[in-house]
C-alpha cells in the first residue's frame, strides 16, 4: 500500500515535507503506522512547482528506496515551493519496479497520485483505450493502474493537457471518474477490493479523494491546516499524520477532499454511483 502527502500554501522547503516530520514519508517508507504494508521501498516520486519560471511541475522520480537516495537528500533542502506532492510506491508482486511506474503522473500543469488498487488491469485499459483519445493514450509510459485512471481522469477534458481544468471542473471530473471505476468493479463481481485514494493538482488547488469498495480496511487519508488564524495559511494532506499532533483530521470513507486555491477546505460526498 502505497502513501503520499501533498502541501499547498506559503512556500515550504521540500525537507520540511519530506525529511523533518516524526512521521516523515521517509519513516513511512520502512516503517507505515496505517498501512498493510509496512514498507514502502519500490520508488518515490516528488514534484513541485515553480510558476515564476514554468506553469509545469518538476518531478525527481527513481526506483530506489527514498531513504537511501542521497541526490533527493542534497536537493531537498534547498528547494522551495508553494505546492509539493511526493509518494513512496509499495508495488504489487506483477508490478515492474520502473521510473515509469513512479509516481507522481504528469501531464500538462497537473500532477496525480494514487494509494490503492483497481482490479483486472487489461480489463481497465481496454475500459480507459475506448474512451481516451489518442494523444491521452500515446501519453502513458508506465503499465499501473493508477496512470490508467489517470487518463481515465483527464478523458472528461476537450485539452487537459493544454487548459488545465479548474479546482470545482477537478472536482466534477474526479467524482465522474470514482463513479465509472466503481461501476466497472461492479460489472465484473470483482472479489478483490476496489481501493481509490487519488491525489491531483495544478499547483493552485488539490483534489484528494478516499474511497473503496469491498474492502475491509479503506487506505488512511488526513488532512491538517497549519495556522490557520494567520495570513500565511497552509494546507497538508497525507495518507498519514506527519506529526503525532492532534490537529490532524481524518478524510472520512467515500469523501472528496478539495483544497481551494483560497486555501478553504471543502469535503464532499462521494457517491459510488
Amino acid at each position: 500500500m502505497c502513501r503520499y502527502a501533498a502541501y499547498l500554501g506559503q512556500p515550504l522547503i521540500l525537507s520540511e515535507l519530506i525529511y523533518k516530520p516524526s512521521n516523515s514519508l521517509i519513516h513511512q517508507s520502512m516503517e507505515a503506522m496505517q498501512s498493510l504494508t509496512r514498507i514502502n521501498a519500490d520508488g518515490f516520486g516528488v514534484a513541485w512547482y515553480a510558476p515564476e519560471i514554468s506553469p509545469e511541475p518538476a518531478v525527481f522520480k527513481d526506483t530506489s528506496p527514498v531513504w537511501n537516495n542521497r541526490n533527493l537528500g542534497s536537493i531537498a533542502g534547498k528547494i522551495r515551493s508553494g505546492c509539493i506532492v511526493a509518494h513512496i510506491r509499495s508495488a504489487k508482486s506483477y508490478d515492474p519496479v520502473t521510473r515509469e511506474n513512479c509516481h507522481p503522473f504528469a501531464r500538462g500543469k497537473l500532477l496525480w497520485m494514487h494509494n490503492g488498487d483497481i482490479p483486472g488491469r487489461a480489463r481497465l485499459a481496454r475500459q480507459v483505450g475506448r474512451l481516451a483519445s489518442d494523444t491521452l493514450l500515446a501519453a502513458i509510459r508506465g503499465n499501473t493502474d493508477s496512470e490508467l485512471a489517470f487518463t481515465l481522469f483527464l478523458s472528461h477534458f476537450d485539452d487537459p493537457l493544454a487548459v488545465a481544468p479548474s479546482a470545482e471542473e477537478a472536482a466534477g471530473a474526479m467524482s465522474a471518474t470514482v463513479q465509472q471505476l466503481a461501476k466497472w468493479h461492479r460489472d465484473q463481481h470483482e472479489t478483490r477490493p476496489l481501493e481509490l485514494n487519488f491525489c491531483l493538482t495544478d499547483g493552485s488547488y488539490l483534489v484528494a479523494t478516499r474511497f473503496a469498495l469491498d474492502s475491509k480496511a479503506t487506505p488512511s487519508l488526513h488532512w491538517r491546516e497549519a495556522e490557520p488564524e494567520a495570513e500565511a495559511r497552509s494546507v497538508f494532506v497525507a495518507s498519514e499524520p506527519l506529526y503525532p499532533e492532534d490537529s490532524w483530521n481524518r478524510v472520512e470513507e467515500s469523501s472528496l477532499l478539495i483544497v481551494h486555491p483560497d486555501l478553504r477546505v471543502e469535503t464532499r460526498s462521494l457517491p459510488a454511483g
